[in-house]
């Protein structure tokens, strides 16, 4: 989900430097309202390849309950849209699809490997890496994961919610004033 959340982001750089862009935001609909629809598609996107991969592991013996694989959808849903919208702030600065990469790159992977995704978030302070664990604690990717792993015991973690909802909001909001030609990043850009 993480990358899938990401990359779609890539195609807004694509369509900023192709021009399509600009044709898409004057159009009647509110800005912030074409942003969240591209982040809302590659949520639904991602969850039905959650689903699919899912499905296959069930095939091949790895499976949980039905109770648990609809319990997570919220938690896929709220993950997929903070993390879309974290991507969506990604390309605010970003001039060119080929710095793009870089930059994903640079976001993907510390987000992934400084996470509870790996090694439960419990297990690293049990272990003594204090030092990763306040990291991966701080790191919003941890709760997104942290979310769908309490919900698929059909659990509800308070603390990883309102850090998805709230790192959500704050990214979408920073990245919809970034799109705003006369207030945000993509204006200044455009001048420079």
């Amino acid at each position: 989900m993480l990358n899938n959340a990401v990359s779609s982001a890539l195609s807004l750089v694509y369509d900023r430097e192709a021009g399509v862009m600009r044709v898409m935001l004057v159009s009647p609909l509110p800005r912030s309202f074409l942003l969240f629809a591209k982040i809302l598609g590659a949520t639904i996107l991602s969850g039905l390849q959650i689903y699919v991969f899912l499905g296959l592991a069930a095939i091949f013996g790895y499976y949980m309950p039905l109770s648990g694989m609809l319990l997570i959808l919220p938690a896929i849903f709220l993950s997929g849209i903070m993390l879309g919208s974290i991507g969506l702030l990604i390309t605010v600065y970003t001039r060119q699809i080929e710095n793009f990469a870089g930059m994903m790159n640079f976001v993907i992977f510390p987000m992934f490997f400084l996470s509870s995704a790996i090694y439960p978030l419990w297990k690293l302070r049990e272990s003594g890496a204090e030092l990763l664990y306040w990291i991966a604690a701080i790191n919003p990717f941890t709760h997104a994961v942290e979310l769908i792993r309490f919900s698929a015991y059909g659990k509800f973690d308070t603390v990883s919610a309102a850090v998805v909802v709230s790192c959500a909001v704050i990214a979408f909001s920073l990245a919809a004033r970034g799109y705003d030609p006369n207030r945000g990043a993509i204006g200044r850009i455009r001048r420079g």
